[in-house]
């Protein structure tokens, strides 16, 4: 097995005319605390986006990275941009993107009745809701960033597939790996050599992998 990694500028070229230029992702947390709204506020007003967006693996994972040296505790808690949006009932990033199956709640479904309508990032990796009266550390972020890794899995399959996220042909197995990584849901990717067939799945859409002598595929791992 052989590890791969797909950069966002891979993405642009392939995949994302017409956005802007991105790279690794940069978050930061704010050196004083705020309640999460003018956490908000206050990211902006530093040349961030906003809330830092941490939708997929990868972002999750430097997130955490990046916020261990100000936790005192794995309690410890950091503001993030996953808002609740009143009239759909349900969190959403502030991309508008909508949180992915395998996000790690701290307790799931979250509470949407609108007493918590922000959410905060634990030490420990876990995303709980929260009020807007209580000051914490915020973690800002750019929104125009954007990476993906995972590892090859040579003549492997993805098992147990219940469905998928998209099916299409693509001019090859790295083709394959940059559609998955362009979709921050994609937890797999299955390339057929056979047919040129690109199958991405994500979270809870497979089970394992078993052989394929025809088969290459791109896991690219969970929170």
């Amino acid at each position: 097995m052989r590890f791969v990694l797909v950069l966002v500028m891979m993405l642009l070229l392939l995949w994302s005319a017409g956005t802007r230029a991105g790279g690794t992702f940069r978050f930061r947390v704010l050196d004083t605390i705020h309640v999460p709204s003018e956490g908000h506020v206050r990211c902006q007003e530093t040349g961030f986006d906003g809330l830092a967006i941490i939708s997929s693996p990868e972002a999750y994972k430097h997130a955490m990275a990046v916020i261990q040296p100000n936790a005192s505790s794995s309690t410890s808690r950091f503001a993030i941009g996953l808002f609740l949006n009143s009239a759909e009932r349900d969190f959403f990033w502030a991309d508008g993107t909508e949180y992915a199956r395998d996000t790690p709640w701290s307790n799931y479904p979250p509470d949407t009745s609108g007493t918590k309508p922000f959410c905060r990032l634990r030490a420990d990796g876990k995303i709980l809701t929260t009020k807007d009266n209580n000051a914490a550390f915020s973690l800002c972020g750019m929104y125009d960033t954007r990476e993906s890794y995972g590892r090859t899995l040579h003549k492997q399959q993805p098992d147990g597939q219940t469905s998928s996220l998209r099916v299409q042909q693509t001019r090859s197995y790295l083709e394959c790996t940059v559609l998955c990584g362009s979709d921050y849901r994609c937890r797999a990717a299955e390339y057929s050599f056979t047919t040129s067939m690109c199958t991405t799945l994500g979270p809870n859409m497979f089970s394992g992998f078993s052989a394929n002598e025809f088969t290459s595929t791109f896991d690219r791992g969970s929170f």
